[in-house]
């Protein structure tokens, strides 16, 4: 079976698609691809005025939130990372093992 390819692919309108991210990840968590680990949900600058949710842990990962590498889910927080940056003093996910210590600023 073969997929034709687009020659022209369409134009995402930058302010519409960012709008439609934040509506989507506000009240969220999110999840990289295939990954179990549910991370918390910051909003980073993207263009201009604009921004896109990204971990709140500044985890990396290959690819676009357009290509739907980012999930939304309603999820409890599984970073140890997050839950650290996000939550009250003292929050941590009993579940994931801490590298090192860490002290909240």
């Amino acid at each position: 079976m073969t997929i034709a390819l687009e020659l022209f692919p369409r134009r995402v309108d930058p302010e519409d698609f960012a709008r439609a991210q934040v509506e989507r990840f506000t009240d969220h968590q999110l999840r990289i691809g295939r990954s179990r680990v549910v991370h918390a949900v910051a909003f980073r600058t993207w263009l201009g005025d604009l921004s896109l949710p990204v971990p709140a842990c500044h985890q990396g990962w290959s690819g676009f939130a357009a290509a739907g590498d980012l999930l939304a889910t309603s999820d409890p927080v599984t970073c140890r990372k997050c839950a650290v940056r996000t939550g009250p003093p003292g929050a941590g996910v009993p579940e994931q093992t801490a590298l090192f210590p860490f002290d909240r600023p």
